[in-house]
């Protein structure tokens, strides 16, 4: 019967290609080597991950399981590794390191999706599993087939799907992160403004029954001028609602040209981002207040 054989060059540090042996060998623990560990086994000579033993049934069952373990070596250890190049390069985000883990740390969130329903809050999503199980079957048909897998090669040029995708949540992390660098630009700019400008109404109650419903009044509790118009959703020239952003906009742009010494925020809703916006802003002028009066 014909023996089979096997050499998988994952490339990388020693170190890296000892724990995907493990990962090899831990479907196979007890069926061979001369510990009981497995088949697979790392060369000292050239780094290489060999396996050689005679299949008598379940051939196919054996690449699966491989194939599942390389999936899983896969995601866990080479997709950080190629989010952070493609975060430094070709996107080219100028991050310190810190920056840069935290960014492959959201990265990874958007690929792996929200956690199973009922399992535990630090589970990884249904993301993850669809990555190692769609992978894994790819990588085990390639055994069925060949005794010579290089990984870096494979990943290349049989999974360019998988990269597409890592490079999307790459992308799309970055984007949300320089979206955050420039709103937080905006609060400091505005910062300042608040800081320098003079004082001009003693207090502004900022009434705010959720989502984008604002009243402003005085420190009369009063509308302030021109409030009346703030009781219907604020059109643009064309016509048009005005969208969120815009919306957001229009209300610090109210309460800058008021300039108050002080901004009491009456809120059922203090995580709202235009909350947290007008907080950043104001600073110590402002103060949430629990109570929303009619």
């Amino acid at each position: 019967m014909k023996r089979d054989e096997w050499t998988i060059d994952a490339g990388g540090d020693r170190d890296s290609a000892a724990r995907l042996t493990a990962l090899l060998n831990q479907p196979f623990a007890g069926l061979t080597g001369r510990g009981g560990e497995g088949p697979w086994e790392l060369s000292e000579a050239d780094g290489r991950i060999r396996c050689a033993l005679t299949i008598e049934t379940g051939r196919e069952d054996f690449c699966a399981k491989t194939g599942a373990a390389l999936s899983e070596y896969i995601v866990a250890e080479r997709e950080p590794a190629l989010l952070r190049r493609l975060i430094r390069h070709p996107i080219g985000l100028k991050a310190d390191n810190v920056e840069a883990d935290v960014l492959v740390s959201e990265a990874i969130g958007l690929l792996d999706g929200e956690p199973e329903p009922g399992s535990e809050a630090l589970s990884a999503g249904r993301g993850r599993e669809r990555r190692i199980r769609k992978w894994g079957q790819l990588f085990a048909a390639y055994l069925m087939e060949h005794e010579y897998l290089h990984v870096e090669g494979f990943i290349r040029f049989r999974l360019k799907d998988y990269e597409a995708e890592v490079r999307e949540a790459a992308e799309t992390a970055v984007e949300e992160r320089l979206m955050e660098r420039q709103y937080q630009e905006f609060v400091t700019l505005l910062q300042s403004m608040v800081e320098w400008q003079e004082v001009r109404v003693p207090a502004v109650h900022v009434l705010h029954s959720g989502g984008h419903a604002f009243r402003l009044l005085d420190d009369k509790m009063r509308p302030l001028e021109k409030d009346a118009e703030a009781h219907e959703a604020p059109r643009p020239a064309d016509g048009n609602v005005l969208d969120e952003q815009e919306e957001e906009s229009l209300l610090v742009s109210r309460l800058l040209a008021a300039s108050p010494r002080h901004l009491y925020i009456h809120t059922a809703e203090p995580d709202a981002q235009v909350i947290r916006t007008l907080l950043g802003i104001f600073g110590e002028r402002a103060a949430l207040c629990p109570d929303v009066p009619k």
